[in-house]
């Protein structure tokens, strides 16, 4: 399973998203409310150790199409990012993350900032998002080294 993978699955039980909502890679549809997880340019190696394993890092922004047509919809909204980056830390504190592939191990993974209207549409809708970043470990695959 790709690193992209893992988060969706993981993001997908997050309590705060709408029931029923898609959480999409790398696609939004035009109506409220879906998710996407987008991934970023950045840094990918933060640290390389004596043992060949790394620290790295994936970021991603976390976008949604949301409504925007009063300010209790955008205010609603703007109250669902700062849960949502809670969420992250709070599921970070108590040891809760991504799984990843067999010689990777998720360390954290949190909001590096607010969440902002991205892109506002003609219509009554917007793209919000959040950025964020998994850091994890990629420990020397022993077959690698053979």
């Amino acid at each position: 399973m790709s690193i992209i993978e893992a988060i969706q699955d993981y993001i997908k039980d997050c309590t705060e998203l709408d029931v029923g909502a898609p959480v999409w890679v790398n696609y939004l549809g035009n109506e409220p409310v879906e998710y996407s997880i987008v991934p970023i340019p950045g840094s990918r190696i933060l640290e390389t150790y004596l043992d060949g394993s790394s620290l790295r890092v994936y970021p991603f922004a976390f976008q949604s199409v949301e409504s925007t047509a009063d300010d209790l919809e955008r205010l609603g909204t703007q109250g669902f990012y700062e849960a949502f980056a809670d969420w992250l830390e709070e599921q970070t504190t108590v040891g809760n993350l991504p799984v990843l592939d067999y010689n990777k191990q998720s360390e954290l993974l949190e909001a590096t900032g607010w969440g902002y209207l991205f892109q506002e549409g003609e219509s009554a809708t917007g793209i919000y998002q959040i950025q964020c970043q998994l850091q994890y470990i990629q420990y020397l695959d022993e077959s690698e080294s053979s």
